[in-house]
C-alpha cells in the first residue's frame, strides 16, 4: 500500500474520532422554554436565553460540553430524562421527594419559593393557603405549584401549559388565584404585557424551595460534572453576574 493510500486512511480515522467526540460531549438539555426570567424563546434573536440558559452554558462551557437545548413541556422532562432522549433538564425544576425517587439532581443552584399570584380583587383577602380552600385555582401542568394546590381542601384545579396561560385566565376571574414560583410572579408583574392587567402578587411565601439540575437515575459521571462547574462558576464571579443581569440583586448563594 502506497504512502499516500496509508495517510489518506490516517486521515479518515482521525476525523471519524474527532466526529465521535464531538458528539459524545454533546449535552442535551430539556427545557421549557416559556418560563422567564428562567428560559424562553427570545423573538428577536430566534435564540433560547434566560437565567437558566446562560447559567448551564456557562457550566458546560468549564465541563468540556457542547450545549443543545431543546424545547418541551414541563411535565415530559423526567420522562425524557428516564428514556435518554435527553441528557439533563435545566427549567427551573424543584427539588422534591417525589421527583428525586425518579431522577438525580444536582446541587441546588437557586433559591426560590412559593407565592399566590390572584385578581387584584382578591389579594385583600388572601393571606395564605387556607385561603384559597374550596376554590378554583389555576396551576402549570408538572409545576411544584400544582402539587401545592392540589393538597388544599376542595379546590378545583384548571390546568395549563404555561404560567403565562395561567395568568391570563386569572385576569379574566377564570380562576381565583395561582400558586407558582415567586421569581416567576414578579418577573412577570414588571413586564410591559402585565401593564394592562389586574394581577396582584400576595405577600406570603408559601414554601422555601431550592431549584436544581436533573440527570437520569444513576448518572453519578454527568451530576459531577455539572456539580464541578456549578462550584466554579459560582467562585469565579461568573454565576453571580448572571443572576445579577437577569434579577437586577445580588443572590443569596454563598
Amino acid at each position: 500500500m502506497s504512502n499516500k493510500k496509508l495517510a489518506a486512511i490516517a486521515m479518515a480515522a482521525v476525523s471519524l474520532f474527532s466526529s465521535s467526540a464531538v458528539i459524545a460531549e454533546t449535552l442535551r438539555v430539556g427545557s421549557e422554554t416559556v418560563y422567564p426570567p428562567f428560559e424562553y424563546l427570545d423573538s428577536k434573536t430566534g435564540q433560547y436565553v434566560g437565567f437558566d440558559i446562560d447559567l448551564i452554558q456557562a457550566i458546560g462551557k468549564r465541563a468540556g460540553f457542547d450545549v443543545k437545548i431543546y424545547s418541551m413541556g414541563l411535565d415530559g422532562l423526567i420522562p425524557a430524562l428516564m428514556s435518554s432522549s435527553i441528557d439533563v433538564a435545566v427549567s427551573a425544576l424543584t427539588i422534591t421527594p417525589q421527583r428525586a425517587e425518579k431522577v438525580d439532581f444536582t446541587d441546588p443552584y437557586y433559591k426560590s419559593g412559593l407565592s399566590i399570584m390572584t385578581h387584584k380583587e382578591n389579594a385583600g383577602r388572601i393571606r395564605g393557603a387556607d385561603d384559597l380552600k374550596n376554590k378554583t385555582l389555576c396551576v402549570e401542568i408538572g409545576s411544584s405549584g400544582a402539587l401545592y394546590s392540589s393538597k388544599i381542601p376542595g379546590t378545583t384545579i384548571r390546568t395549563f401549559n404555561s404560567a403565562a396561560e395561567a395568568f391570563l385566565e386569572i385576569n379574566l376571574k377564570g380562576c381565583y388565584a395561582m400558586i407558582n414560583d415567586k421569581p416567576v410572579n414578579e418577573y412577570f408583574l414588571v413586564q410591559k404585557a402585565a401593564q394592562s392587567m389586574n394581577l396582584a402578587e400576595v405577600p406570603v411565601i408559601l414554601s422555601a424551595d431550592n431549584y436544581g439540575f436533573a440527570v437520569k437515575k444513576g448518572n453519578d459521571d454527568l451530576r459531577n460534572r455539572l456539580n464541578k462547574g456549578l462550584k466554579e462558576v459560582i467562585a469565579d464571579g461568573t454565576y453571580e453576574k448572571i443572576h445579577m443581569k437577569w434579577f437586577g440583586v445580588k443572590s443569596d448563594l454563598p
